[in-house]
C-alpha cells in the first residue's frame, strides 16, 4: 500500500494535485494547494480554486487511460495567457499529474506520485454560469503520447489483456518473443542441396 492509498482511506485525507507542464518557452509548476510549495526539490506555484483537474480512474487489465482536462481559471491572467499563447508552445508537449498527500497536521506523508503523464493537445474555452461551482475556464485537454481522441482505437491484443480476459489461455503469450527475434532466411543454395 502507498502513502496515498492509505491517506485516501483515512477519515481526513488530505491530496493535492500537482501538475507539471512542460511548454516550449519553460516549464510551468502548480499544484491546487493555496500557496507555494516545495515538493521533489522544485517549487510549485499554488493556484487553489484556480486549477482544476479531472478526476483520474484507474482501469484495470492494461486498458486505455483517459484523457485528462486541466482547467486554468480565466481570472488570472497569467495562468490565461499560457492558455491563449501560440499552439506551438503547448501542442504535443509533455504534461505530468502528480499526487502528494498530507496528513491531519497538513504536513506531506512520503513523495509524490506520478499519477498520470501525458502530452498536451488543445485548449478549448468554457463560458460557465458565473458560479463558484462552474465558472469560466480555459481547459486544456490532455491525451496519452502516441493517441489522440481522433485515433482510432487498436483492436490489437497483448498477452497481459488477453489473460484479463480469458485467464489461463497463452494463445498470446509468446508473441513478443517472437515478434522481436529475427528469423533467418534460407539460402537457394541450402534449398538445393543434395
Amino acid at each position: 500500500m502507498s502513502a496515498h492509498s492509505d491517506q485516501m482511506d483515512a477519515a481526513t485525507a488530505g491530496v493535492v494535485y500537482l501538475v507539471e507542464m512542460q511548454f516550449t518557452t519553460g516549464t510551468v509548476r502548480l499544484c491546487t494547494w493555496t500557496h507555494a510549495l516545495d515538493r521533489m526539490g522544485v517549487s510549485w506555484q499554488g493556484a487553489g480554486r484556480l486549477l482544476s483537474v479531472s478526476p483520474l480512474q484507474d482501469m484495470e487489465g492494461g486498458g486505455q487511460y483517459p484523457a485528462m482536462d486541466i482547467g486554468l481559471a480565466v481570472q488570472d491572467a497569467s495562468l490565461l495567457a499560457l492558455a491563449r499563447g501560440n499552439v506551438a508552445t503547448y501542442r504535443s508537449q509533455p504534461v505530468k499529474i502528480y499526487l502528494s498527500a498530507f496528513n491531519d497536521a497538513l504536513q506531506p506523508v512520503g513523495e509524490p506520485e506520478l499519477a498520470w503523464a501525458g502530452q498536451m493537445e488543445q485548449v478549448r474555452m468554457r463560458t460557465g454560469d458565473g458560479t463558484k461551482k462552474n465558472p469560466a475556464m480555459a481547459v486544456m485537454r490532455c491525451e496519452l503520447h502516441g493517441r489522440d481522441k481522433r485515433a482510432p482505437q487498436t483492436l490489437r491484443l497483448n498477452d497481459a489483456q488477453h489473460q484479463a480476459r480469458w485467464p489461463g489461455d497463452t494463445f498470446l503469450s509468446r508473441v513478443e518473443e517472437l515478434a522481436g527475434r529475427p528469423i533467418p532466411w534460407l539460402s537457394v543454395k541450402f534449398q538445393h542441396r543434395d
